[in-house]
């Protein structure tokens, strides 16, 4: 989640000038891996993120979770000739390491040291595309995604997001969690996980994003050294989903708390579409931060909410807007009125040029915020690669973002937000 909210803070810069961005650097080696890179002299870390595009689609209902299975394999590899692995050698140059399952890719993270870089790389490469997992592991493994599918069902707006999305998005990978079910889990199969690996974790199918102080050269030379050698392998067919249409629906679920989620969820448009940046700056209008439209009346004006949250999920396979707020459960019902009152107004009517140009100044402060983390820009710069032409994709959204209108937030409303999966966990259904 927090990856995903870092590369929506990017992508709604706003006031940001594109021209104002670092430099990017991207190459690709012989043997098909992308490398970017991005330069930050004053940092004395570095961070590299590892994206492989292996997306939903290869999942099936019987595979359901798998990815995130191989992630946490890679992570277990056969001790080497110093009988300590991967992750062991990354510690003891006091690096972290952790993984992530999106929709479009899976993503190994590593931050340390910038001293430390070329001795980070070897241990990488290990993870990414060692010969063997450390079979005696798969077991953890499963029951480690079993502990994530409880997880769910006790966080109340991760359970709506998974009942509303289960909805929306019925009959295709994106229906159920990244770590899948517990019926496919139990079925799922050392062979199985073999399989996946070897076609998807491969170097041509791989995005290495770097950040650090380091020179562009430097860097480029030393990746060369370590995954130059890495063989290819077969280009990995990517399968499109096709979203049939849906009804718009109010889902309701006890809960056995004082408090209660409503969630609202609908699609929203592809990075690169027309109506992509109208749709980010809608979420924001709606739900960015304390002086969204949302915000106003739901906390400041009437006090029914503890926290209030509009956002759209970054996404060439499932991209979704998500408005999520908590209240006590006997307020459920005004909150859900009041939420779906003023997407009605955004529907009917634009927005005031003020609250569009509040919008933009909260999301080009987040952006820049999440400039100052070389983690995060590394991730942002490889997720642009993954859902788009990567540099050229971040530059042209900025553009585009920087003159959506009103009434373009407006249009965005009128066409994301219907039809529109409501989602209550908690509380009495309205109308009770």
């Amino acid at each position: 989640m927090a990856l995903a909210m870092c590369l929506i803070a990017a992508l709604l810069a706003t006031a940001a000038d594109a021209q104002s961005l670092p430099q990017t650097h991207r190459v690709r080696l012989d043997n098909g891996l992308t490398l970017l890179f991005r330069q930050n002299p004053a940092a004395q870390t570095v961070a590299i993120a590892a994206f492989v595009r292996a997306p939903a689609s290869c999942e099936t209902a019987q595979t359901a979770g798998i990815r995130s299975l191989v992630q946490g394999m890679l992570l277990h590899r056969p001790p080497g000739p110093e009988a300590t692995g991967p992750v062991q050698q990354l510690a003891e140059y006091g690096a972290v390491i952790a993984t992530s399952v999106q929709a479009d890719c899976t993503e190994v993270m590593v931050a340390g040291l910038a001293e430390y870089f070329d001795r980070c790389l070897p241990a990488l490469r290990e993870i990414l595309f060692g010969p063997e997992f450390d079979w005696q592991q798969l077991a953890t493994e499963r029951s480690a995604q079993m502990q994530l599918l409880k997880a769910t069902q006790e966080s109340g707006v991760a359970y709506a997001s998974y009942l509303a999305h289960a909805r929306l998005f019925a009959g295709t990978p994106c229906a159920w969690p990244a770590a899948g079910t517990r019926r496919s889990l139990e079925r799922l199969r050392q062979a199985d996980v073999r399989r996946l690996y070897e076609r998807y974790w491969r170097p041509n199918n791989v995005v290495l994003a770097v950040c650090g102080p380091m020179e562009f050269q430097q860097c480029r030379r030393q990746v060369e050294a370590v995954f130059g050698n890495v063989l290819p392998g077969a280009d990995a067919r990517q399968e499109e989903l096709r979203l049939a249409d849906r009804e718009p629906i109010y889902i309701h679920r006890p809960w056995p708390t004082d408090n209660a989620v409503v969630l609202m969820l609908c699609r929203a448009p592809r990075p690169g579409e027309e109506k992509y940046a109208p749709a980010q700056v809608l979420a924001a209008v709606l739900g960015g931060g304390q002086g969204s439209l949302l915000w106003q009346a739901l906390r400041e004006d009437q006090a029914l909410v503890y926290g209030v949250e509009a956002n759209v999920t970054t996404s060439n396979i499932c991209s979704a807007l998500q408005i999520a707020a908590t209240c006590d459960a006997v307020r459920a019902g005004e909150v859900y009125g009041i939420i779906r009152d003023q997407i009605s107004a955004l529907r009917s009517a634009p927005p005031r040029q003020e609250q569009v140009d509040r919008a933009v100044s909260y999301l080009t402060g987040s952006y820049l915020l999440s400039q100052q983390s070389n983690l995060h820009a590394a991730n942002l710069m490889g997720m642009f690669e993954i859902v788009g032409p990567g540099p050229e994709l971040q530059a042209n959204i900025l553009e585009q973002i920087k003159g959506v209108s009103p009434a373009q937030v407006q249009q965005a409303a009128a066409s994301c937000m219907k039809p529109a999966m409501w989602v209550q966990v908690g509380g009495a259904p309205p109308g009770y």
